[in-house]
């Protein structure tokens, strides 16, 4: 990192010098064109004279020719210093400075420096060119030290007249006696304009212009400049103008006078305030007024921020008290009182006192008040309490058949927000009431909403249960089961089915009942039996896995004779054909699924029957049923024949 010297020259002359007629960066060297040459300006590299000078080289269409620069130049009165100035300005750059107290030094002389092209000269880093052919050429300087050269910045210009410099923006004056303060803005032209001081001049009330300032006021590269000029006389006139000074020491015309009577400006007398006191919505504030006759008027300000208080009362200058009843309750006031004159001039402002403003009653209960139940959360909504001083909203929860003193408070502080979103472990099917206070910036509370009450969305189906064997007794078919624990299991459903057709729903059972008997089971029927549990949100479980049972029938004497099956092509089945016994009034067909036969027909009264669900490996078996509802044993396990 450069030092402090280095940058703040350096930054002068990286920017681009005025009218230059290429784009060509230019970084430490500026150059001003002149008709036959340029007058260059540069750095000194790390604030230190390089052992052997600068080194200029010129270069254009046609040639290249170097130029030594002597760093720093012999002393010679047409240096225009004197010789105490030449070995000052010697000394000070003449090697690294030791210790922070040379470096600032040294940053010192830089700042003079920089509007000085004389001592500039004397140190080497400005030069003049002349000779050179009309057109464009491109300057690059060297600094030569002991391990070889090193480049400083390039610069190209084309021969001309030199650029004029322009004057410095708007110019302002304000104050009054005994000092005025001047402003302006920055010479047009910006960065390339390569202004880096200015001149002040002041002229009495029809006297000539005089300069101000013994040196130039100096300032950043396309910075506004102020200055404060003091002893004035009261009640005389003052002229001022201010010219320009660029990097090559050239003095722009002078800006456009203003003119400033000076003014007797002794502060008016400030009361201060002694208390600032809050109530409900108001703020009193007391002091005791000054009795400075000038005194006409009192201003009262007010603002949260120290530097942006605003008039908020105009009082007589007598006033000893103002009660602040705009106030916002929970909001942190400052005040401060500011006198005012017969024109309506203030004088400052007093110390600031500082007042917190109360609101006592409570916000408006919450309104529209729902919840909506998720599968894992409930979400509360709201409407917004219509004061402006309401901070945010507290939710509170119970559970069940829980009072409101048994509430807890879900949100840990305050919220801004209108809706509140309570996760809850799925499928807990526990009842929950909510409640919303609003809280104003005061920390005053409201009344609790009416309670909203809501569970969790319940889609979640109750565990499948599990059969046990059936038991077969003349009173029918008893079925029993185990179920896992469900909160909020409702009951069960038991369904039946015979052969190939749907399952039919028997009957239902309450959740604590595990048993269910079918007492209208046929005998000698095949059933297939399942249950299906169902909870109190109406889900159902997957049917239990069905068992098989029938009731044994007795055997009859009209057994079906000489069996056959034979498979129908193009799978339409399976056809059954036997001989009837005289006996015997109607039939029933078995197929076996596993090891356990199911009927697969009605009663038939025709000795033949089609399977349109058979195979070729499927089984069957026939009963014979006489008139009194007795079945015949069954013929033996036959398959189809192609």
């Amino acid at each position: 990192m450069r030092k402090l010297t280095t940058l703040l020259l350096f930054t002068q002359l990286s920017l681009s010098a005025a009218q230059s007629t290429t784009d060509t960066a230019k970084e430490g060297l500026a150059a001003l064109p002149t008709p036959d040459g340029a007058v260059l300006r540069w750095y000194l590299p790390d604030d230190v004279l390089p052992t052997g000078g600068f080194v200029v080289q010129v270069t254009d269409a046609g040639s290249v020719r170097s130029l030594p620069v002597a760093a720093p130049q012999p002393f010679s009165p047409a240096l225009g210093i004197t010789q105490a100035q030449y070995e000052e300005l010697k000394s000070a750059y003449t090697g690294r400075a030791p210790d922070n107290d040379a470096m600032t030094a040294r940053a010192f002389v830089t700042l003079g420096l920089l509007a000085r092209p004389d001592l500039a000269r004397a140190l080497g880093i400005l030069t003049t060119l002349k000779g050179l052919s009309p057109g464009a050429h491109t300057a690059t300087v060297y600094a030569v030290g002991t391990s070889g050269q090193t480049r400083v910045g390039t610069a190209t210009f084309r021969t001309g007249p030199s650029p004029a410099i322009p004057p410095p923006g708007k110019l302002t004056v304000t104050g009054g006696q005994p000092s005025a303060q001047l402003a302006w803005a920055p010479s047009p032209g910006g960065d390339d304009s390569l202004v880096v001081a200015y001149n002040v001049y002041r002229a009495p009330e029809g006297g000539a212009f005089s300069r101000v300032t013994s040196e130039p006021v100096v300032v950043s590269v396309g910075e506004a400049g102020q200055f404060r000029d003091t002893g004035l006389k009261t009640d005389a006139s003052y002229r001022y103008q201010v010219t320009s000074v660029d990097l090559f020491g050239r003095e722009s015309a002078p800006s456009t006078a203003v003119t400033l009577t000076a003014k007797e400006n002794t502060p008016l007398e400030v009361p201060e305030i002694t208390e600032a006191k809050s109530g409900n919505r108001v703020v009193t504030l007391s002091w005791v007024p000054d009795r400075d006759a000038r005194v006409k008027s009192l201003l009262v300000l007010r603002g949260t921020d120290p530097d942006q208080l605003t008039v908020v009362a105009k009082l007589p200058a007598t006033a000893t008290g103002y009660e602040d009843k705009d106030v916002v309750g929970g909001v942190g006031y400052l005040y401060a009182l500011s006198p005012a004159d017969a024109s309506g001039r203030g004088s400052g402002r007093g110390q600031l006192a500082s007042a917190t403003a109360q609101n006592l009653t409570p916000p408006t209960v919450p309104q529209n008040v729902t919840v909506k139940s998720g599968e894992n959360a409930l979400t509360i909504t709201w409407a917004p309490s219509p004061e402006s001083d309401v901070l945010g909203y507290l939710v509170y929860r119970s559970e069940g058949s829980q009072t409101p003193d048994q509430e807890v408070q879900l949100t840990g502080s305050v919220i801004s927000k209108l809706t509140f979103t309570d996760s809850i472990p799925q499928g807990v099917q526990t009842l929950y009431h909510y409640r919303i206070v609003a809280m104003n910036f005061s920390k005053v509370e409201s009344a609790p909403s009416k309670p909203v009450t809501a569970a969790l969305l319940d889609k979640t189906a109750p565990p499948v249960p599990v059969l046990a064997p059936t038991t077969v007794a003349s009173s029918g078919i008893t079925l029993t089961w185990d179920q896992a624990s469900v909160p909020d299991l409702k009951g069960f459903e038991v369904t039946r089915a015979q052969g190939n057709g749907p399952a039919t729903v028997l009957g239902t059972v309450s959740a604590d009942t595990r048993r269910y008997t079918d007492a209208g089971a046929q005998p000698g029927m095949v059933y297939s039996y399942s249950v299906v549990s169902v909870d109190t949100a109406g889900n159902r479980s997957a049917p239990a896995d069905p068992v098989l049972a029938r009731l044994p029938a007795a055997k009859g004497n009209a057994l079906p004779q000489a069996p056959q099956a034979t498979l129908l092509p193009d799978g339409k089945g399976v056809k059954l054909d036997w001989k009837p016994d005289g006996a015997a009034g109607q039939y029933v067909v078995y197929r076996f699924l596993g090891t356990q036969a199911v009927q697969v027909s009605d009663l038939l009264s025709q000795a033949t029957f089609t399977d349109p669900a058979g195979q070729a490996d499927s089984r069957y078996q026939v009963r014979a049923v006489d008139s009194s509802g007795t079945l015949s044993d069954p013929t033996p396990v036959f398959t189809p024949t192609h």
